[in-house]
């Protein structure tokens, strides 16, 4: 059994797509009137509407149970019932309204739950942790019930996927036919972006470190363990021994800051580099007031954030130009007199401030 959850803004369109009577069952509600779509919908919004405070942006939980094919024997609607109750309590969706619908518009058995975020008592249902708690239950409730579990995203029929879903698919399948003909990480994101694909890196300014990968197309982004466990960095990492990757890291250069003026007198950051990039002895350094972007762009990071991140465009540049590459700084300001470019947070740090009265 696998468990997909949303959260959406409004009842109404979301009451009518789960309860459509060409490919749709109720089989269990609590606390709402069935007298059509339209009164469900209108119950939910209400409760939601009149939640004590501040109003939820999302008080919608959508969620959907699918089952294997191998299971179909098996599923009744009143198991169906019992998973789904079952399912709601260990999430913590309980005390308030929801309606339980059993389609039959695919081979695959699967039922749809929409359930209100503010219960009876005008309390949020808290999303904390939600995406992770719903693999675990799931998980958990298909070894209870004997159920099977999922054979792997090959078995997924692509041809039905639509939004996000057909784009981290398409990523995924893109990456496993790319590795095992990559022998470095830069072959691999070659390989990527002949079909649209941008990769970038994450670092931790803390450490200096690398700690992640994502993944971009069609302006849609997915780390790579959000992908599949197989593809999150330090598996990927793995495979392709480090290469290319070696020898960089993220360097604190607040006090140090170096700048270069380009052609057209606009800011830059410079990276620099003694050596070629996998030969190089000491590691290559990015400088701590940009955040590289996609194919090498920069864009600020503001004067808090821990992470940042580092497209492959620049780390195999330092690989051809090893002395010195200059990537632009985020927004491109090449008016900007001050040398600040766009970080306004950090150019605040310098002002005087005002005593309060």
């Amino acid at each position: 059994m696998m468990g997909d959850l949303k959260k959406r803004a409004s009842f109404a369109k979301l009451v009518n797509y789960v309860n459509n009577p060409k490919k749709a069952k109720l089989i269990d509600s609590k606390d709402v009137r069935l007298d059509s779509n339209a009164t469900i919908a209108r119950s939910m919004q209400g409760q939601a509407d009149d939640k004590p405070g501040r109003r939820l942006k999302n008080p919608v939980y959508h969620i959907s149970l699918d089952f294997a094919h191998e299971d179909t024997p098996k599923i009744t609607d009143a198991l169906m019932v019992e998973i789904a109750r079952e399912y709601m309590q260990r999430m913590g969706i309980v005390n308030t309204q929801y309606i339980v619908c059993r389609h039959t518009d695919k081979k695959h058995q699967h039922m749809h739950i929409v359930t209100n975020r503010v219960d009876n008592d005008g309390n949020t249902i808290s999303d904390r942790n939600d995406a992770i708690r719903n693999v675990a239950v799931c998980k958990a409730l298909t070894r209870e019930y004997g159920l099977h579990f999922a054979k792997g995203k090959m078995k997924v029929k692509r041809d039905r996927l639509r939004g996000k879903d057909k784009v981290k698919y398409q990523i995924y399948d893109a990456i496993k036919a790319a590795l095992p003909r990559c022998g470095s990480w830069a072959e691999l994101c070659e390989r990527l972006t002949r079909q649209g694909i941008e990769t970038s890196f994450k670092f931790d300014r803390r450490n200096g470190k690398i700690i992640g990968v994502s993944f971009t197309k069609n302006e849609v982004s997915f780390s790579g363990s959000r992908i599949d466990r197989s593809m999150g960095f330090y598996k990927i990492d793995s495979l392709l021994g480090g290469r290319v990757i070696n020898n960089v890291e993220w360097r604190n250069n607040l006090r140090d800051n170096t700048r270069q003026m380009d052609e057209a007198g606009a800011d830059k950051a410079a990276i620099y580099t003694d050596e070629p990039f996998e030969q190089a002895a000491n590691p290559t350094y990015i400088d701590n007031h940009a955040e590289l972007y996609g194919n090498g762009d920069f864009a600020d990071t503001g004067s808090g954030a821990n992470i940042v991140q580092a497209g492959i465009g620049v780390l195999v540049e330092l690989c051809v130009q090893p002395h010195q590459a200059k990537v632009s700084s985020g927004g491109g300001g090449g008016g900007n007199e001050s040398g600040w470019g766009e970080n306004d947070k950090e150019k605040d740090k310098l002002k005087p401030r005002r005593r309060r009265k």
